[in-house]
């Protein structure tokens, strides 16, 4: 009587642990598939500055997904060739960041923008401040100080320029310089009505160095850019897809100028590559 009255248990539990143990072999095999695409894309990337002079690495603001994609990285920037790392911090900062790098003064001295200020934006600066100096690219703030926003200079005239004085003292150098999406655009056409708008760093960099290879890659996550096909078609893919922006791609909507009034433009002139979440 006892036997027949445990079997259901026993069957139950049974179908428990083979639940239990495809849910775990799932769950791994997801893991792992993640892994693997965040080393494709991390290849990607460090192929991109190993053939270019300014790899462009457009972002999207406090995305841990990206940031977490640029943390793997930066340990490998040094033996890819990369002799800077050009930040969207106030260069009014540089002081802060080289004391702190140094070991001479903690974090909470370096000021960042609202816009950028997070713990996993934080979290790069502290793994740059582990890297052993020889293995760690010169790291430069360029952006515009806040103070001298209502001034003559635009942020992008100010991160073209800080670029540019790189190159000036070092005529070999190869920067990766991290900023958001809007910066790293190839050109801006803006419509007729508002042409006095400023150049796109890239266009400005481009005019004084023309003998630069540049590359500009665009961060998306399809959540943040519903409009955009490459998150629309390509983020339900598992994992992260990066890939080349070239004619393949015609006709599809970026989606990170849908907010500019810039005149139409197909992908690949705005940007070389995806890298989609």
């Amino acid at each position: 009587m006892g036997h027949f009255m445990f079997k259901p248990f026993y069957g139950l539990m049974i179908l428990m642990t083979l639940c239990s143990i495809s849910a775990g072999s799932s769950a791994l095999a997801a893991t792992q598939a993640a892994q693997i695409s965040s080393l494709a894309a991390q290849t990607y990337v460090l192929e991109k500055l190993r053939h270019n002079d300014l790899v462009f690495m457009g972002t999207t603001h406090k995305q841990p997904t990206i940031l977490a994609l640029m943390a793997e990285l930066l340990p490998q920037l040094k033996a890819a060739g990369v002799t800077h790392l050009a930040l969207e911090i106030a260069s009014d900062q540089q002081n802060n960041i080289d004391r702190y790098l140094n070991r001479q003064a903690g974090p909470e001295k370096i000021v960042l923008h609202q816009a950028i200020d997070c713990s996993e934006y934080r979290h790069l600066l502290q793994i740059l401040a582990t890297l052993p100096q020889d293995q760690r690219p010169q790291v430069r703030a360029v952006d515009l100080p806040p103070d001298r926003y209502n001034g003559p200079a635009d942020r992008d005239h100010w991160m073209a320029d800080g670029l540019l004085r790189i190159f000036q003292e070092n005529p070999h150098a190869k920067i990766l310089a991290e900023m958001g999406s809007l910066h790293v655009l190839r050109e801006l056409r803006w419509l007729p009505r508002i042409a006095a708008l400023h150049r796109s760093i890239q266009s400005l960099v481009r005019a004084q160095r023309p003998d630069l290879l540049i590359f500009a890659i665009a961060n998306i996550i399809p959540a943040a850019d519903p409009s955009c096909d490459f998150g629309r078609l390509l983020g339900p893919l598992p994992g992260i897809t990066a890939l080349d922006v070239d004619r393949r791609f015609t006709g599809w909507n970026l989606g990170l100028t849908d907010c500019m009034a810039i005149e139409p433009a197909e992908p690949y002139e705005l940007v070389d590559g995806v890298i989609v979440y």
